[in-house]
């Protein structure tokens, strides 16, 4: 576990701790009542997942295991893309005092006991649904990595708990098993969401050339300069400039523990004589750079990194760790370019040939930059970039947020989402969207099928369907919850005795929605040219639930329903029923 630069590190933000808990404190009644929960611990995951890990809501909801008999597991989430089994435990303090408080080794002990019951597949008699669905949806998705995500809004570990957790570490990795640990505390939760609410800025930087002279090509759209910079320098830029300066890079950060960027650390600190020999060096854009020979001095206007993120914020550890000491230089080269088509280009071809996540990079192809504008002159704002949304917010006063963003963000259509709910709806992928969507971007026979006929109108149609679809889970939710809120029973018209017919509903999103757009296509055929008639989709999204819970109730395999609606076989079963 490596430490992150506090922020005091960054600019002397002091109290930001305290003025971050107050905010989440303030926030999480909210959350509570928007969602039905009935635990501060379960609106603080919320929260946690939201702002921090930038989840959906509809995910969110499958992942909480939170409530009585939960075994100290709080949320699962069974990463297939990583091939791991992610389990989280939540510690949010009731008083802002509590926040200096360390976490205790029962706690640990509490969390790992909890990890054991999962991986062993073992069930205690008292466990809640939840988490004795997620236990048998671990059994059967044969993952054996697991990662053990601590969030606490404290100071962290105290030292007995580390040394338990050492302790029970070394016992569990001599079996064989892999097995990772991270601890998000209140400096790291709070560093993370400062980050993500930063406003953009203009701005200037001065590279000093250390070579005896700046390369320089120009073309018709572009001008180059290559030269050779500080790793001191670069490791300031970083510092200071964090916030906007990787705008248009596709991936952020991969941390200091990745062997990549460990390696380059190592480098900085000990070899720095050789640093330029081995690394690939930075890539710049720039809208405007200034290059004057005579002082060997180049002024780069709002520059934004698309190759180099990797190096730059390893250079930056490098320095902390060698007492804020640098030598050494590295390759940088800098791209005088306004042509947005080449600018998004020059991202994508410098980092795809490197280990992404592949809806990053589609961000970036003009047919997703023709489809944003094309939504946009709906009056939706389709989040192409991670953090784009969160940066907009804070420039928009909340009367602008709301008329542009729609009230409670009903506007906003999130790229990744938006395909997963295109490809589900209209090309039956709606198995590989909820299984693994990953395969939607990497799989080039996806990506081709989904490219062919992908326009706006299909989009935003699939997308308020989607909504639809989620509001009625919401509901679904919201009566698991608190049994006073029975809107699902009604839109059902069922008695409390028949809701275990309907577990199915809790991660059942996207093949619900491949129902409805099988019922669309089939008997409604032209309903997709007119405006959303909410009563006639609401009366096909029960159709579809009752046409899968009949499914679920008559199934043989045995499977729980999670694991059902993440089936391709189920998934085939849902097209043959409604196709007959």
């Amino acid at each position: 576990m490596t430490e992150e630069i506090n922020l005091s590190e960054l600019g002397g933000y002091k109290g930001l701790i305290n003025s971050s808990y107050n905010k989440i404190w303030n926030e999480i009644p909210r959350i509570k009542e928007e969602y039905a929960y009935d635990r501060d611990s379960i609106g603080f995951a919320h929260w946690f997942f939201s702002n921090i890990l930038n989840i959906d809501e509809q995910k969110i909801g499958e992942l909480i295991t939170d409530d009585f008999d939960d075994w100290g597991i709080d949320a699962i989430n069974i990463n297939n893309d990583e091939d791991v089994i992610e389990l989280y435990q939540f510690k949010f303090p009731t008083k802002e005092t509590n926040i200096d408080n360390e976490v205790g080794q029962n706690e640990i002990l509490t969390f790992l006991n909890g990890y054991k019951i999962c991986s062993s597949g073992n069930i205690p008699d008292r466990t809640n649904i939840n988490l004795t669905n997620k236990i048998i949806e671990i059994t059967e998705s044969e993952i054996f990595n697991y990662k053990l995500i601590f969030v606490t809004f404290t100071k962290g570990l105290g030292y007995h708990a580390k040394e338990v957790l050492d302790r029970e570490f070394k016992l569990i990795q001599s079996t064989g098993n892999e097995i990772e640990f991270e601890i998000f505390d209140s400096k790291k939760i709070t560093n993370r969401n400062y980050v993500s609410k930063r406003k953009t800025k203009d701005f200037e930087i001065t590279l000093n050339q250390i070579a005896s002279g700046t390369g320089f090509m120009s073309t018709d759209i572009a001008q180059c300069y290559s030269i050779y910079a500080k790793l001191d320098e670069i490791a300031d830029i970083c510092q200071i400039h964090n916030d906007v300066i990787f705008d248009e890079n596709v991936r952020l950060f991969h941390g200091v523990n990745s062997n990549y960027n460990k390696g380059i650390i190592s480098s900085a600190k000990n070899d720095f004589e050789n640093f330029h020999l081995y690394n690939n060096g930075i890539v710049m854009l720039s809208t405007k750079v200034r290059n004057n020979d005579s002082s060997k001095k180049v002024k780069i206007e709002n520059p934004k990194v698309v190759n180099g993120c990797q190096t730059m914020n390893s250079l930056l550890e490098a320095k902390r760790q060698n007492d804020n000491k640098l030598e050494g230089t590295v390759l940088v080269k800098i791209i005088e370019i306004t042509d947005p088509l080449i600018r998004q280009n020059v991202s994508i071809y410098l980092n795809s040939q490197t280990e992404i996540k592949d809806s990053y990079l589609i961000s970036n192809l003009p047919i997703i930059l023709n489809l944003q504008d094309e939504l946009t002159s709906k009056g939706y704002f389709l989040e192409r970039q991670a953090n784009q949304l969160s940066l907009l917010k804070a420039s928009l006063s909340k009367k602008d947020r709301e008329t542009k963003l729609g009230k409670g963000d009903s506007k906003v259509i999130n790229l990744e989402l938006a395909i997963q709910v295109y490809a589900t709806f209209y090309e039956n992928l709606g198995n590989v969207a909820k299984l693994n969507k990953a395969k939607l971007f990497n799989i080039k026979t996806n990506l081709e099928k989904i490219f062919k006929n992908l326009n706006s109108e299909k989009v935003s149609y699939s997308y308020e369907i989607y909504k639809l679809v989620t509001n009625k889970i919401t509901n679904y939710r919201q009566y698991r919850r608190n049994n006073d809120k029975k809107e699902f029973l009604n839109y059902m018209h069922i008695n409390e005795s028949e809701i275990n017919d309907y577990l199915f509903m809790n991660t059942g999103d996207m093949f619900i929605l491949t129902a409805c757009s099988l019922i669309i296509k089939k008997e409604y055929p032209n309903k997709e040219s007119e405006p959303i008639d909410e009563e006639l989709i609401n009366k096909i999204i029960r159709r579809s639930i009752i046409i899968i819970k009949n499914l679920v109730l008559s199934d043989q395999t045995g499977k729980p329903p999670a694991t059902l609606t993440k089936n391709n076989l189920f998934h085939r079963r849902i097209i043959e029923k409604i196709n007959a």
